[in-house]
């Protein structure tokens, strides 16, 4: 008679489940990476123009990625919510504009302080101020809450995919590139 391996015997668990979060506390945490990578940018001296020219590479391919999943995702499930919705669109262009600028500048430079500094009061009035003070907790209180988990997990879904796809990396090197070039 055979014996069978312990290794064959041993009961495995199954990995714990993701905890599943609604759409609002996604993107919050989303909104947190973002501030976190302006804090580190703030902190990081002009005579590190490496390291602040990878930190904003990095929060321009964020804040891209964070304006798909609301764009694509967030924005549709919940314009029937709230109005706020055309506002957020309209704050998604100034973005845009403006990490279009902050991109141009070169990070050992006076002028990459001031766009940072335009696109941190940009971002924190859109983020804080506009969605985490009035539209999320509007969303919050009319929405079904089965809704705002299953927003939520196609919201963290997507953004994962973005993160992981090398084809969407590419695409935001070439278009950083671009920009940078057009400011020569």
């Amino acid at each position: 008679m055979r014996r069978r391996s312990s290794a064959l015997t041993e009961v495995r668990e199954a990995p714990a489940r993701q905890e599943r979060k609604t759409a609002t506390r996604v993107l919050v945490e989303h909104h947190e990476v973002l501030r976190g990578l302006l804090r580190k940018l703030t902190e990081t001296p002009r005579s590190e123009p490496g390291r602040r020219q990878a930190l904003a590479d990095e929060l321009f391919d964020e804040l891209w990625m964070h304006e798909r999943i609301e764009e694509d995702i967030f924005y549709p499930a919940v314009r029937d919510i709230t109005p706020a919705i055309a506002a957020a669109w309209s704050e998604h262009r100034q973005l845009t504009d403006q990490l279009a600028a902050f991109v141009r500048a070169d990070p050992s430079r006076e002028r990459f302080d001031r766009e940072l500094g335009v696109l941190h009061d940009v971002l924190v009035s859109h983020a804080h101020l506009d969605e985490e003070l009035e539209m999320f907790p509007e969303v919050e209180r009319f929405a079904d809450a089965d809704l705002l988990v299953d927003v939520g997990d196609r919201l963290q879904t997507r953004l994962e995919q973005l993160r992981s796809s090398q084809r969407i990396r590419a695409f935001l090197r070439l278009q950083r590139a671009l920009l940078r070039r057009t400011a020569r």
